[in-house]
């Protein structure tokens, strides 16, 4: 005799208990409403390509983590480019200033030099 299974409650069966002692109008009127329902054992998961489905995920998803590897040491590399190009320009930005510096200095010299020699 097939086994029924409460899918609310059902005087004192609560949903997912089995029902017992009932007679088959009243399970038939029962399945009708929808209250209760035909137990069935669970099934086995079919061989449906989810396993290889999830192979294919799984090598996408390492591929990913070393592309992400390879993306992460080229950022720190180029950090590190950008931190020494601006020392670099920083040396060049100090060594201008001193250089205009120098050219003032000198042209003030010269225009001294020459109403002196007026």
């Amino acid at each position: 005799m097939p086994k029924y299974i409460a899918k609310q409650s059902l005087g004192h069966y609560r949903p997912g208990q089995e029902i017992k002692g009932l007679e088959a109008k009243q399970l038939q009127a029962l399945l009708a409403s929808g209250a209760i329902e035909e137990y069935q054992e669970p099934q086995e998961p079919k061989a449906d390509g989810t396993a290889a489905e999830l192979a294919s995920l799984t090598a996408k998803v390492a591929e990913l983590e070393a592309n992400e590897e390879i993306l992460i040491a080229g950022k720190d590399k180029a950090d590190a480019e950008v931190a020494e190009l601006k020392a670099k320009v920083e040396g060049l930005e100090k060594s201008l200033a001193t250089s205009e510096a120098a050219l003032k200095k000198a042209t003030t010299e010269a225009k001294k030099a020459a109403t002196e020699t007026k």
